[in-house]
């Protein structure tokens, strides 16, 4: 089966704008979704507006980890404010809410999955996206990480997986020669695959590896 991914996106917002980046984005529609969701969706977004088009739409995104950071914050300022901690429902929806707000936002949102990954088994989410593809049209897949330090900025990375294809696309497969393919991360891969030329692009996640082949 032919895949073709469309649409890569690399959003890169420090801690500090994205507040005001979401608040454009999006209004006051997310004010109740934590930070990480808030990053999630702007990404995601960002990716469904390049590629356009319509269609069942699968959601699967990975982090290495996770809500940590935003859910740390928002204990610490409960905390601060000497209001009981958080339920743990809460806390544990954070990492799930980017799917449940894109549908939400009247796209047909069908499956939905957030996983924890290191960042060399990045190659799982294609694959698993292809195996999505028998019952979605479409799979919106993401890597999406929150900054750790002061300094660093927010990454939300995405883009779309089809069967059909159409001008501007790559396309992908299953590469047996995974020796010879350059080794890449969940922080880097999209953006390569963005970057990527004429001539075919093999990379490795883990023990897999993936060619990605500009079409038209």
């Amino acid at each position: 089966m032919n895949v073709y991914l469309l649409a890569p996106t690399v959003l890169r917002v420090t801690p500090e704008d994205l507040p005001a980046r979401v608040r454009a984005r999006f209004a006051a529609e997310l004010r109740r979704a934590g930070g990480f969701a808030q990053l999630c969706l702007l990404g995601a977004q960002a990716c469904l507006d390049a590629a356009g088009g319509d269609g069942p739409l699968g959601v699967l995104w990975a982090s290495e980890f996770g809500a940590v950071h935003a859910t740390r914050r928002a204990l610490d300022e409960d905390l601060k404010r000497g209001e009981p901690a958080m339920p743990f429902t809460f806390i544990a929806m954070q990492p799930h809410l980017a799917g449940a707000l894109l549908a939400q936002r009247s796209h047909p949102v069908t499956r939905t999955a957030c996983l924890y990954l290191p960042p060399d088994a990045w190659s799982r989410l294609p694959r698993l996206a292809l195996g999505w593809l028998a019952d979605c049209e479409r799979v919106l897949v993401g890597w999406v990480e929150e900054s750790g330090s002061g300094g660093a900025a927010h990454r939300s990375d995405w883009c779309l997986f089809q069967e059909k294809p159409v001008a501007g696309a790559v396309r992908c497969e299953r590469a047996l020669e995974a020796e010879n393919a350059a080794a890449a991360t969940g922080e880097d891969w999209i953006a390569r695959v963005a970057a990527c030329g004429s001539a075919p692009l093999l990379l490795r996640g883990g023990e897999d590896a993936w060619r990605f082949t500009r079409h038209g």
